[in-house]
C-alpha cells in the first residue's frame, strides 16, 4: 500500500523576521483548521482515507524569526519532538503543579525495546512531562493517555517506524476497555496509578528515491549531490534528516546567488510493501539576487567607516552567503565587539539587490585582570593587566602588563631551596595594536618591556622592543614581518664554564607565517596548525652577533568520533642557529628542551648539552614531540594520556649525538565556557641525576 503526503509549506528556514506565521487552523494561520498529526516538525495534518490508500496534506508552520523577543516561550510539543530527534537536551520548563479538582496522581512505565527510540520519545511523552500536573479524575487520565497514544505514533513516524504500534494500560485496563474508568478509581485507592506504554516500534523505513521540482512550472530541476544534501537511499527515513536536506537545498541554491530560496513544499511517497520512502522537494529558486547598500547600526565609540570598509563585497556583485558568513566571522575577531549580527533584508528591492543591514554591540572600552600558572618544574607565575579596547576609535588595542615569576629549585643541584628576591623574575611591558594600517587586512603591532628572566642555567636583566606588520590572508593564514631589539645582560651561574657573559645587542628581522584550521585556540578537536619563524640577526644593523635562528612547530588533531570526545593529537617541533657558534649566541638564545611546553616531567630548560661542569648551556638545535590521547568523559571531565620527547644539541642541525628524554603521563580535563583547565602529571622515562621524580602542571586550555 502506498501513502502519498503533499507537504505544503516546507519547515522553517529560521531566515528572516517576515515570514514569521502560525501553525495551520490557529489564529492568523493561512490554511484551515486540520487534525493534528506528524511528519517531521511541527506539522499540521488533514487525512482523508480511501479503499488501499491515504492521502494526507501536512501543513507546517511558517518560519519564525530569528529576531531576539526578550522572552522564552514554553516549548510546543513539535519543538519539543524535533528537539529529541535532533537529540538535542530539551529546554528547561517550569512546571508547576497546579491545584485540580479530583487530581489523579499516577506513575509511568515505559517498556520500548529500542534503546535510542525509548529516550527520545519519553522526552515527548506528556504522560511524563505532565506527571506532576495531575489529570482531573479517571477521565482526564483517559483523556491524556489518549492524546499521548497519538503522539507517540507521531514520534515513531518521525524516526521512520511507520508500522509502529502503541498501547496504553491505565491500571493494567487499554484504553478502549469498557472498565478503565472503573479500574483507575479502584486502583487509586491504593496509591498512585501505574500507567504502562507498551511501544512496538515494527520495522524502521528507508529512504527511497529523491526529486527536485521547480514549485512554480512544476518542471523538474537538475538533481544535486544528493549525498552532500545528507539523503542516501537505504538510509533510515527520519524526519529530521528531510528538514536538514530541505535547509541544504535552499543553501544551495543560495550559494548560486539566489537569495530568497526557499522550498515551499515537498511530497513523501510511503511504499509499505518495501518500507521505502521517496521524496520530491518543490523549490522556488526566487530570482537572482545582488548585494545592495549595507548600513550600520549599534556603535558608540567607534567609528562606522571602521565597519563599512571592511565589507568584502561591493553593492552590485551576485549575492554570496560565504561572502556574508565570511564578513561576520571578520568582524567578530575584534575584540571591541560584543556581538556581531548580519541581517539581510526579507525582500529584494525592485532592481534585484539585497539590503544588508550590520547590527554590532561594542564591549566596554576598558578591562582589567589578572592570571596564574604553577608548575613544580617551573615555580609559580602570575599576572595583572589593564587595557582598552578602542583608544582612539579604531579598535586601537593598548595593554598594559606586569608578570612575576618564581622557582623552588636550585638553578644549579636540583636541591629544593627557599625562594628569596633574588630568585624572582619580572617583566613589566605594553602592547599597541593598530588594525589596517595599510589595508584592512594589514594590523600593526608593537611591543615594548622591560625583564628580569631567570632560567636553570642564566639570568638575564634588559629591555626588549619590537614592531611589526601583521598581514591576514585568510581564516587560516597569517604573515608577520618586523623589527626586533634587545638589549640586555645575562649573567652566568659561578659553577659553569661560561666566557662570554656580559652586554649584547641583538637587532632581528623576524619573518613568520601561521596556518591554523582548527577553529579552536584553547581545546582545539581536529585540524592542523603550522608555525614558521625565521629571525636573521644581520651585524650591519647593529647586532653584536650575525646569525639565524628558524623555529617550526606542526601539530595536528584526529578525532575519533563524530563528536570529537576522543581525540589523537600529536606535535613535533625543529629548531636551528647557524652563522655564529655555541659561545657567540647568547644563552636566552639557545635552544632548550624540558618542561611544561616541551618535554614534561622535565625542569624547565634542563635539557641539553652540558659545559665542563655539567650545567646544561643550552644548543644550536632542537627537536620535540609529543603524544597526546583525550577523552571527554562527560560535557565536562576528561582524561588525557600523553607521552614526550626531545632534546637540545649542539650542532646547528639535529644530529642526536645526544639520547632523547622520554616522559609519559597522565592528565585531567575540566571543561569550562572559555576551555579546557588542564592538570597533566609527568614522569620522565630516563631521568638522569638531579632531574625530579616528576611534573606537574596546571593551566587554562590544552597542552598544545
Amino acid at each position: 500500500m502506498f501513502e502519498d503526503r503533499t507537504i505544503l509549506p516546507a519547515a522553517p528556514t529560521g531566515r528572516t523576521a517576515a515570514d514569521r506565521g502560525q501553525i495551520a487552523g490557529l489564529p492568523g494561520a493561512p490554511f484551515p483548521r486540520a487534525r493534528l498529526a506528524v511528519f517531521g516538525l511541527a506539522l499540521a495534518v488533514s487525512t482523508t482515507l480511501t479503499a488501499g490508500t491515504a492521502g494526507a496534506q501536512l501543513l507546517a508552520p511558517e518560519p519564525s524569526s530569528t529576531e531576539d523577543t526578550g522572552e522564552a516561550p514554553r516549548r510546543s510539543f513539535f519543538g519539543r519532538l524535533y528537539d529529541s530527534i535532533l537529540g538535542r537536551e530539551p529546554e528547561a520548563e517550569e512546571e508547576e503543579a497546579f491545584p485540580v479538582p479530583d487530581g489523579v496522581p499516577y506513575t509511568v512505565t515505559f517498556e520500548i525495546p529500542d534503546d535510542s527510540a525509548a529516550t527520545q520519545l519519553e522526552q515527548v511523552s506528556d504522560l511524563e512531562r505532565l506527571r506532576r500536573q495531575l489529570p482531573s479524575g479517571a477521565i482526564g487520565l483517559v483523556a491524556r493517555a489518549n492524546a499521548d497514544k497519538s503522539r507517540l505514533i507521531s514520534g515513531l513516524e518521525a524516526l521512520g517506524y511507520y508500522d509502529g504500534r502503541v498501547d496504553i494500560l491505565l491500571a493494567g485496563d487499554p484504553l478502549d476497555s469498557s472498565r478503565v474508568t472503573a479500574g483507575i478509581e479502584a486502583a487509586r485507592r491504593s496509591g498512585p496509578v501505574p500507567v504502562t506504554v507498551i511501544v512496538k516500534p515494527g520495522p524502521r523505513y528507508v529512504f527511497g528515491r529523491f526529486a527536485l521540482v521547480d514549485a512554480n512550472t512544476r518542471r523538474p530541476l537538475p538533481s544535486p549531490d544528493w549525498a552532500k544534501i545528507g539523503l542516501v537511499a537505504g538510509d533510515p527515513a527520519l524526519s529530521s534528516t528531510v528538514l536538514s536536506a530541505e535547509s541544504a537545498i535552499v543553501g544551495q541554491f543560495r550559494n548560486q546567488g539566489y537569495a530568497m530560496a526557499r522550498v515551499p513544499g515537498r511530497q513523501a511517497t510511503v511504499d509499505h510493501a518495501t518500507r521505502t520512502m521517496d521524496l520530491v522537494f518543490y523549490v522556488d529558486p526566487g530570482r537572482l539576487a545582488t548585494f545592495g547598500p549595507v548600513t550600520v547600526s549599534g556603535t558608540d565609540r567607534l567609528n562606522p567607516d571602521f565597519i563599512t570598509e571592511r565589507v568584502p563585497f561591493k553593492e552590485g556583485e551576485v549575492f554570496s552567503p560565504e561572502a556574508v558568513a565570511r564578513m561576520r566571522r571578520e568582524l567578530s575577531a575584534y575584540d571591541v565587539f560584543n556581538s556581531v549580527r548580519i541581517v539581510e533584508a526579507d525582500h529584494l528591492n525592485p532592481d534585484g539587490s539585497l539590503p544588508i543591514e550590520i547590527q554590532v554591540s561594542e564591549r566596554l572600552p576598558r578591562f582589567v585582570g589578572f592570571g596564574a600558572k604553577y608548575s613544580t618544574t617551573e615555580g609559580p607565575a602570575a599576572n595583572v593587566y589593564w587595557g582598552h579596547r578602542n583608544l582612539f576609535g579604531g579598535a586601537e588595542r593598548l595593554r598594559f602588563e606586569a608578570q612575576v615569576s618564581g622557582s623552588d629549585v636550585d638553578t644549579i643541584n636540583g636541591r629544593s631551596r627557599a625562594r628569596t628576591v633574588d630568585k624572582l623574575g619580572y617583566k613589566i611591558g605594553a602592547t599597541f595594536l593598530k588594525p589596517g594600517i595599510f589595508t584592512v587586512k594589514d594590523d600593526l603591532i608593537a611591543e615594548a618591556a622591560a625583564l628580569r628572566e631567570i632560567a636553570k642555567t642564566y639570568t638575564r636583566q634588559g629591555f626588549i622592543g619590537s614592531i611589526g606588520v601583521k598581514r591576514t590572508f585568510s581564516d587560516e593564514l597569517w604573515g608577520q614581518i618586523g623589527l626586533d631589539l634587545e638589549r640586555a645582560k645575562y649573567t652566568a651561574p659561578t659553577n659553569t664554564s661560561y666566557t662570554n657573559s656580559g652586554w649584547y645587542t641583538l637587532v632581528g628581522v623576524p619573518v613568520q607565517l601561521n596556518y591554523d584550521n582548527t577553529g579552536d585556540k584553547l581545546n582545539p578537536t581536529r585540524g592542523v596548525r603550522v608555525a614558521a619563524k625565521v629571525t636573521p640577526y644581520p651585524s650591519f644593523l647593529g647586532s653584536t652577533v650575525d646569525m639565524t635562528k628558524v623555529d617550526v612547530t606542526l601539530s595536528g588533531y584526529l578525532p575519533l568520533d563524530s563528536d570529537a570526545r576522543y581525540v589523537l593529537a600529536g606535535r613535533t617541533r625543529v629548531g636551528s642557529i647557524f652563522g655564529a657558534g655555541m659561545d657567540d649566541i647568547p644563552p636566552p638564545h639557545r635552544f632548550f628542551a624540558g618542561g611544561g611546553g616541551s618535554v614534561r616531567g622535565y625542569d624547565y630548560q634542563s635539557l641539553g648539552p652540558k659545559d665542563s661542569a655539567g650545567v646544561v648551556v643550552g644548543g644550536r638545535s632542537l627537536f620535540e614531540a609529543s603524544a597526546e590521547v583525550r577523552a571527554k568523559i562527560t560535557d565536562t571531565i576528561g582524561v588525557v594520556a600523553f607521552a614526550d620527547a626531545g632534546m637540545a644539541f649542539a650542532s646547528s642541525t639535529p644530529e642526536f649525538d645526544e639520547s632523547l628524554r622520554y616522559s609519559a603521563g597522565l592528565g585531567l580535563r575540566y571543561y569550562t565556557g572559555i576551555g579546557p583547565i588542564r592538570l597533566d602529571v609527568a614522569r620522565g622515562l630516563n631521568r638522569e641525576k638531579g632531574d625530579p621524580p616528576y611534573g606537574i602542571y596546571i593551566s587554562l586550555g590544552q597542552a598544545f
